[in-house]
């Protein structure tokens, strides 16, 4: 796994999902959430991250742009076949995420070990 200094993110491996953490603790506006969304992408984009967890501990605020940068992600995932879960959404951005419907298209879970035992083989 190459790695590449990010402003929003960390990225590890554990086994073979690639766990993104969400440093930032407050993506207001588009400008933050697009940065967040190039740097999504570019680690969306690597042979290695097929599985991939999306962490968000950190994050206290998540603009509707940052939303959509999620839904972006995940319809690219969708049509490639990536795997891609979100785990300890903040319940103030949790919220968000439910009324935007999220959960329709990407697996929620309250805790990364969760989220990583949730991927298929």
């Amino acid at each position: 796994m190459a790695t590449a200094d990010f402003k929003h993110i960390d990225v590890s491996m554990v086994n073979d999902v690639a766990v993104v953490e969400i440093t930032s603790k407050d993506l207001r506006g588009p400008d933050l959430a697009l940065e967040l969304g190039a740097e999504l992408s570019t680690v969306a984009g690597q042979e290695w991250a097929q599985r991939l967890l999306l962490n968000f501990r950190h994050v206290r605020f998540l603009s509707s742009t940052g939303f959509a940068v999620l839904a972006k992600l995940m319809n690219g995932a969708n049509a490639t076949g990536q795997q891609i879960k979100l785990c300890e959404l903040d319940p103030d951005v949790r919220v968000g995420a439910d009324i935007i419907g999220l959960s329709k298209y990407v697996e929620i879970h309250d805790h990364e070990a969760a989220a990583l035992k949730a991927f298929t083989p």
